[in-house]
């Protein structure tokens, strides 16, 4: 496997205050995970805050029972505690910290907005109205969008983790390859995926639909279905298996799905095992410098028409990723405000078809896919094509 390259933080904190003054704002009060991640190199799960001043030392606040570690783990060595107690609040620990900075009456840039990741760390509203009666003479304006543009383009540093939580992901594959068999539960299909890329180095299975997604059978085949945490559910002779498997590694994901049958297929199995294999392919294909983005789903969805299952396949087609937290940002998707985006050297999405035929089965594909100055490569190296499991 190959070896990562430190972050270079302070760059990274360089530039994040030049698009500060661009925007015009003083000093940006990070809550979601991503930022945290983002700016400070360290996993933060708690409500937390880093207040990042256009000139100054940053300042993490986080929950008090886990300031040591943080501190430990990122390059930020001020970090202070809060609790959900009198006197210990954490809005008025951040707005102490912008007074001190000088910035009680400057631009503040806060984070809000919405994500489909129910955890995502958008500034609560609760907050949001204590900080502003806090600092009643500043101005509050989103930051989302700052943190948003510089996490969208990856380092050279991160495609090397990205890459490398890419191999993970492909281990935990061979080793479900290797062990599936009729009889296991989903949740044993997804001990060994686990088993296997923790072994390899994964910190953390990140998703919050259930660690490893593993589904067997009719769960495969939802109607538009792309959320199958494992069950108790064993499998059977002739089920499509479907494991999606989530990796970590320093902060940056992993995120690959690949799909098994339990035996021969049947014929509608292989109609379904065809179609999905040329949409895949296709919509990897598509995902050129400079293709928009809504082009791309159309032309996988034209794919999708053209074998019948236009009406069986989700009309997303995939989704960002990167380091902790960053897993939506930005969507294939031909709807506003995706459609008219760009595809750019450097951005990493994750190519993804969930495709889904009750009755018969479903198949999914998520792998990231690195957009280069000319052409891509997806990371992970699995397969696209289903792999047949002889019983």
């Amino acid at each position: 496997m190959s070896s990562p390259v430190s972050i270079n933080f302070e760059a990274r904190l360089r530039r994040i205050r030049g698009k500060m003054e661009e925007e015009g704002i003083d000093v940006i009060v990070g809550t979601r995970l991503r930022t945290l991640g983002y700016v400070t190199g360290a996993f933060i799960p708690w409500r937390s805050a880093v207040v990042i001043p256009l000139e100054g030392e940053p300042e993490i606040f986080t929950i008090l029972l886990d300031v040591e570690r943080v501190k430990d783990d990122s390059w930020i060595k001020n970090v202070k505690g809060w609790g959900p107690a009198e006197g210990m609040y954490l809005e008025p620990l951040i707005a102490e910290a912008i007074r001190n900075f000088g910035y009680e009456k400057g631009r503040i840039g806060v984070e809000y907005g919405q994500e489909w990741i129910l955890a995502s760390g958008h500034i609560l509203a609760s907050e949001y109205d204590n900080l502003k009666k806090l600092l009643p003479d500043a101005e509050f304006k989103n930051a989302t969008p700052i943190i948003d543009h510089l996490t969208l383009y990856k380092e050279p540093e991160e495609i090397k983790l990205l890459r490398r939580a890419s191999e993970i992901t492909d281990v935990g594959q061979q080793a479900v390859k290797e062990a599936l068999e009729v009889g296991m539960t989903e949740t044993e299909v997804a001990g060994v995926a686990e088993y296997a890329m923790r072994k390899a180095g994964s910190d953390w299975a990140w998703t919050l639909t259930g660690g490893q997604e593993i589904a067997s059978g009719y769960r495969t085949a939802y109607a538009w279905g792309g959320c199958t945490p494992a069950t108790d559910k064993i499998i059977q002779p002739g089920d499509n298996v479907l494991v999606d498997l989530h990796a970590m590694y320093r902060l940056y994901y992993g995120d690959l799905s690949h799909n098994y049958i339990m035996g021969r297929p049947s014929k509608e199995q292989k109609k379904l095992s065809d179609a999905f294999v040329e949409i895949s392919y296709a919509l990897i294909d598509e995902m050129q410098p400079g293709a928009k983005i809504g082009d791309v789903a159309k032309k996988a969805m034209k794919v999708a028409e053209k074998h019948g299952y236009g009406n069986n396949v989700l009309f997303g087609f995939g989704h960002g990723i990167g380091g902790v937290g960053n897993e939506s940002y930005p969507l294939i998707l031909d709807m506003p405000p995706w459609g008219d985006m760009e595809l750019e050297a450097n951005m990493v999405e994750v190519a993804a078809v969930v495709l889904n035929k009750p009755g018969v089965g479903g198949m999914r594909l998520e792998a990231p896919v690195w957009i280069k100055e000319n052409g891509n490569e997806v990371l992970p190296k699995t397969p696209i094509e289903p792999d047949i499991i002889e019983i």
